[in-house]
């Protein structure tokens, strides 16, 4: 056998053994999602059970998610309910003023009825809640963001909806066929963007819109997507609570829809926020040295015309978020300056060097690493790497 011949056995055995070792990795990774599941899907859910601590602020798509999951924690979620009511009164009394900033969505209103639907709760103000939706759903409808998802839940409703104690269906055979037609037109945009992977869109609009493939019984596209978002949940995807609030009841197999049907007095209260058993959901290393030597972020903001009107190398610290990042910059530079405001989703970035983002303009600050890669996390769930260049561009959408 020839030098030449050897070295090319060998080259043929590394990448054999190579092969050999992928494939025992993606068989490993199936398994263990295949045997544990339910306790990864329990891990997340007392993930978000913690999330609602008297630090953050109240969200009623929290509370929805608890309230649809298989096991529960009463005294917490009863806790978190009448921190909601509170919260609801004050957003309807605060939007009676003259300063409309200060009035709540829509989309946030429905919210916390749902919320207090999910806990078979009423409230004095609920008909004070849907007038003022109904009044300010006209104003809305031309700026309103649904998604596909959340419009298919919407018009499954009003197909399957009926008159409570009669069995009459609630809406004439006219509109419910309408219903059911767009449904329909939907789902095959919804289905028809799923990818091989499972994904469909991102990896957040993913969890919205398997409620969706719930809804009208796609199960083996609902299958395919759970399998991706739970390898997603294990690399720790889903950290965001608000994010994590939208997954969970999927994982559970439930929809908005569900709540309709709700029995709040058959329920197991065994969740806890200080269960030591909770197995590890992510596989990314959590330890730090604080010796690390301090890296640094490059910072650039360009305006509409891609202007570049700001830059900056900004020293990254331990576990540092891109909020982290924008606010050591401030600090260090008095000319650099920024403003947010705050959302179910966190701190949302509204503006960069004096110049406002503006609904009316369709404007908003983009955010992008690297060469051109848009963020699908906010400024306080991303973590810049050392060395990566962050990009703040202002943008039309």
């Amino acid at each position: 056998m020839t030098a030449r011949q050897v070295v090319f056995l060998k080259c043929i055995m590394q990448l054999k053994v190579l092969l050999l070792i992928s494939c025992i990795q993606v068989l490993f990774l199936a398994v263990k999602l295949e045997t544990d599941p339910e306790a990864i899907i329990k891990s997340l859910n007392l993930q978000l059970l913690r999330s609602t601590g008297p630090s953050s602020p109240a969200n009623p798509s929290i509370h929805i998610a608890l309230r649809l999951s298989a096991d529960h924690s009463l005294h917490d979620e009863r806790r978190y309910l009448h921190r909601l009511k509170t919260d609801l009164r004050n957003k309807l009394s605060s939007s009676s003023g003259s300063q409309r900033e200060s009035e709540p969505s829509t989309g946030l209103v429905a919210l916390y009825l749902l919320a207090l639907r999910a806990s078979c709760q009423d409230l004095p103000s609920r008909q004070r809640a849907l007038a003022y939706l109904k009044n300010q759903l006209s104003a809305e409808k031309n700026h309103t963001k649904h998604t596909a998802a959340m419009m298919v839940l919407a018009l499954k409703c009003v197909h399957e909806s009926k008159v409570p104690s009669s069995g009459h269906w609630m809406y004439s055979h006219d509109r419910r066929a309408k219903a059911q037609t767009a449904v329909n037109k939907l789902m095959e945009k919804i289905q028809r963007r799923q990818t091989q992977s499972g994904k469909i869109g991102n990896i957040y609009s993913t969890a919205v819109a398997l409620q969706a493939l719930l809804a009208v019984g796609d199960m083996e596209r609902w299958s395919k997507g759970k399998g991706r978002v739970l390898i997603e949940a294990r690399g720790g995807a889903f950290h965001n609570p608000m994010a994590l609030s939208q997954l969970l009841p999927v994982l559970y197999q439930k929809t908005y829809m569900d709540i309709g049907q709700m029995d709040c007095n058959s329920e197991t209260d065994g969740l806890r926020k200080k269960q030591h058993s909770d197995p590890v959901i992510t596989d990314q290393g959590t330890e730090t040295n604080s010796h690390q030597q301090t890296a640094l972020v490059y910072l650039t903001v360009k305006d509409m015309n891609s202007a570049v009107i700001y830059t900056a190398e900004v020293p990254l610290h331990d576990q540092m978020s891109l909020l982290g990042v924008l606010n050591e910059a401030k600090r260090n530079d008095t000319s650099f300056n920024f403003e947010t405001k705050q959302t179910l989703w966190g701190p949302f970035l509204t503006s960069v060097q004096h110049i406002q983002a503006q609904d009316n303009t369709r404007t908003y600050w983009r955010l992008i690493r690297g060469e051109n890669t848009p963020l699908i996390q906010g400024i306080q769930d991303y973590h810049p790497q050392p060395g990566e260049h962050i990009l703040l561009q202002l943008s039309k959408f």
